[in-house]
């Protein structure tokens, strides 16, 4: 993001709020000039000062990112996308959309969970929910991310549990222990290390699979060395995942879970609150069921000590 003054931050919201009524009308740049009483070439001077964009520019790539939304969330078909991004050819959107996304829309379309935004200067993009462009606040080194901290610590604690059980005979991680507390409503007692281990593992290979639109995964193998790499690449791809969601301000965009019996409807906002709210109850089922087993120096998983550890190293 540009790095401005405060006074430019504001001049460049008004010039944002300006254009949001009348984006996609290739008519309203001569009125958008009009409105701030400046001529069409000097407000594309200004314009670009503040977005390093022209106007013109700015529309086209807005209206791509709003047929790349259409393409990956909706069934219309391509050429009405192509009519609605104001191409008046399917050939033409086709060449433009595959110079700015490096694939034909069809084949974007296939895509289970393709990327929206395209680069640009000043990080205004489309935004599904609003249907209006907006400035969306990428985040820098000196800015904090829950988002981010959630993830990573859940990645750190989870890989550390099953790093310690990699240690562990068969017996221990099989045996039959009384669960901590009482199990979740919606699933059966977890009474053993292995399987309360499995679960952080596969409750993020569910959710990947049901929002790539892939069947569920089968026969996981729960080893500890098992468990290690089917975690490395699920954290991978869900931090990825949460990251998009994130960036692109995707929070409230639904999508149908068609694992579910019969499917359902869930926002990515909300599958990610749910995925981080019950890792973090069974990071502590699963830490109560290591005491149990006598291992006790694993502490009670708290997020302060991650960052203690991270910044010492």
């Amino acid at each position: 993001m540009f790095n401005r003054k405060p006074w430019q931050n504001e001049r460049a919201a008004a010039l944002l709020r300006l254009i949001s009524a009348s984006w996609a009308d290739a008519r309203a740049e001569t009125q958008w000039a009009a409105a701030v009483h400046l001529s069409r070439f000097h407000f594309q001077r200004v314009f670009r000062r503040y977005f390093g964009e022209t106007p013109g520019e700015l529309r086209r790539r807005l209206l791509l990112e709003q047929a790349a939304h259409t393409l990956c969330a909706g069934a219309a078909p391509v050429t009405m996308v192509a009519l609605d991004a104001g191409y008046d050819s399917l050939e033409g959107f086709t060449r433009a959309f595959r110079r700015a996304y490096g694939l034909s829309p069809s084949h974007y379309r296939r895509l289970p969970f393709p990327r929206l935004h395209l680069p640009c200067p000043a990080n205004v993009h489309y935004d599904p929910l609003t249907r209006k462009p907006r400035q969306l606040a990428y985040l820098g080194a000196t800015t904090m991310d829950l988002t981010d901290r959630l993830i990573d610590h859940d990645a750190w604690l989870t890989r550390r549990l099953l790093e310690r059980a990699a240690q562990m005979t068969p017996a221990q991680l099989d045996a039959s222990l009384a669960a901590p507390e009482r199990p979740l409503p919606f699933e059966a007692a977890e009474g053993t290390l292995r399987e309360t281990l499995n679960r952080l593992v596969f409750t993020k290979e569910v959710w990947l699979a049901a929002v790539r639109q892939q069947p569920m995964p089968s026969e996981p193998d729960t080893s500890p060395e098992g468990l290690l790499r089917r975690f490395d690449t699920a954290f991978i791809e869900f931090a990825e995942l949460a990251r998009q969601v994130r960036d692109e301000q995707r929070w409230d965009e639904q999508f149908v879970d068609a694992l579910c019996e019969p499917p359902e409807t869930f926002s990515y906002g909300g599958m990610l609150a749910h995925v981080l709210t019950f890792s973090a109850f069974r990071r502590s089922a699963a830490l109560k069921l290591f005491e149990l087993a006598g291992v006790d120096d694993l502490g009670y998983g708290d997020p302060i000590e991650w960052e203690r550890r991270r910044g010492e190293g």
